[in-house]
Formats: structure tokens, C-alpha cells, sequence
């Protein structure tokens, strides 16, 4: 019983320390590279549309100094609860990454992601 109680305790510590590892792994990770890869882009409005699941959906990105300071993603063709709600989700995670990099597709509106994803990344070009 002692042997058992020990190896629980071990493993106890070890997870909290795993834990503190990826905890201060994201922190130091997970802001920096939308800044810095977002630093060549031109000022401006960009638009681009792509297909959805059940219509093009359109992409405006405004990028400010150099980097995306906001996108609005119009997929009012889309099934509201399903498109609309990833539109909503997907224009505030792009921007404060900046890019699609790193930016998952929301679960059951695989079709309407992607399309934000090919306009997003054909606005970024634009922008280049």
C-alpha cells in the first residue's frame, strides 16, 4: 500500500510540473509570431470572397502599420447557426493572429472556414 500511495504522489508531481512547463511553453509562444509576420503588409482595406457551403463568403481585413488590426467576415448566405456563428468566432481569432496560421476551423462548419481561410489568405497577399 505504501509502494502505491508513493508512485501516486510521484505522478502527482510530475503532472504539476508538466503542467507549469506548457503552461509557461504558451505563454512565451503564443503572441509573438502574428506580430512580427504581419509587420510587411500594406495599409489599407482588402476584400476577397470565397465559396461557402452554401455561398460566397466575403472577407475584408484592414490592416493598419503594417499589421491586421480588424477583419468582418460577411457569411450571411451561410446557415446562421453554423456559418454565422464560425464567422463571429473565426474574425476575432484571425484578428489577433494576424494570419490563418494557427487558426483551427470551427467544428461543423468545416466548408464555410475554409472559405474564410482562402479569402483571408487571398487578402493577405493583396496586402503584400
Amino acid at each position: 500500500m505504501k509502494k502505491l500511495t508513493r508512485n501516486v504522489i510521484i505522478m502527482a508531481v510530475v503532472t504539476v510540473i508538466m503542467a507549469v512547463v506548457l503552461g509557461l511553453y504558451i505563454k512565451s509562444t503564443g503572441t509573438v509570431p502574428a506580430a512580427d509576420n504581419a509587420a510587411s503588409l500594406t495599409d489599407g482595406i482588402y476584400t476577397s470572397s470565397a465559396q461557402g457551403c452554401l455561398s460566397d463568403v466575403t472577407v475584408t481585413v484592414t490592416v493598419t502599420g503594417g499589421r491586421v488590426t480588424g477583419v468582418e467576415i460577411d457569411a450571411s448566405g451561410e446557415t446562421p447557426e453554423l456559418g454565422g456563428t464560425a464567422a463571429e468566432t473565426l474574425a476575432d481569432q484571425l484578428t489577433k493572429a494576424g494570419s490563418t496560421s494557427g487558426v483551427d476551423a470551427v467544428a461543423g462548419a468545416t466548408m464555410t472556414s475554409d472559405a474564410v481561410f482562402t479569402a483571408m489568405d487571398d487578402c493577405l497577399s493583396q496586402a503584400q
